[in-house]
């Protein structure tokens, strides 16, 4: 998984996707990360977080830097672990989304050490469920993508 931070945006912001409505993914029609599953091709999750960013929102991140990853993060829903990469943009890019990606966003950093945590009912494959989560300009940030949001900017919350 990327987290693509651009240092020279309004303080900082980092970029978040909403996927495409599609049948069969769990993740469908949700706001996150670039990412994807690693292929037999990736070296390493790494490599999976640069394929996928370039393949889903048109960025190569080899031209970029690598800040580090954070700890892996296991999606509760689905069994799935994670390992976020951070990067910082060196310069402007243009983010060219695929067809898995329905939109697009920045959302300054400071914006989301400030916002409340709020209460929010999401409907999922498996039903209905209560979360926290941030709403950033009308976008439900739950779940896994609240999480790595959180150990990004060090928030502390009771999950």
């Amino acid at each position: 998984m990327a987290v693509i931070i651009n240092p020279n945006d309004r303080g900082g912001t980092v970029l978040l996707i909403k996927r495409t409505e599609r049948e069969g993914d769990p993740w469908s029609d949700q706001v996150g990360f670039p990412g994807g599953h690693k292929s037999s091709e990736d070296r390493d999750f790494l490599q999976t977080a640069i394929r996928e960013a370039r393949e889903e929102v048109g960025i190569n991140l080899s031209e970029h830097e690598l800040l580090g990853s954070l700890p892996p993060v296991v999606a509760l829903s689905h069994r799935v672990q994670v390992t976020p990469f951070v990067f910082a943009l060196r310069r402007a890019a243009t983010v060219h989304p695929n067809r898995e990606v329905a939109e697009t966003f920045w959302v300054p950093l400071a914006t989301l050490q400030e916002i409340r945590i709020s209460r929010r009912r999401v409907r999922v494959a498996e039903g209905e469920f209560d979360v926290e989560a941030y709403v950033y300009d009308g976008h439900v940030i739950w779940g896994l993508t609240f999480r790595i949001i959180n150990l990004l900017i060090d928030k502390k919350v009771d999950l």
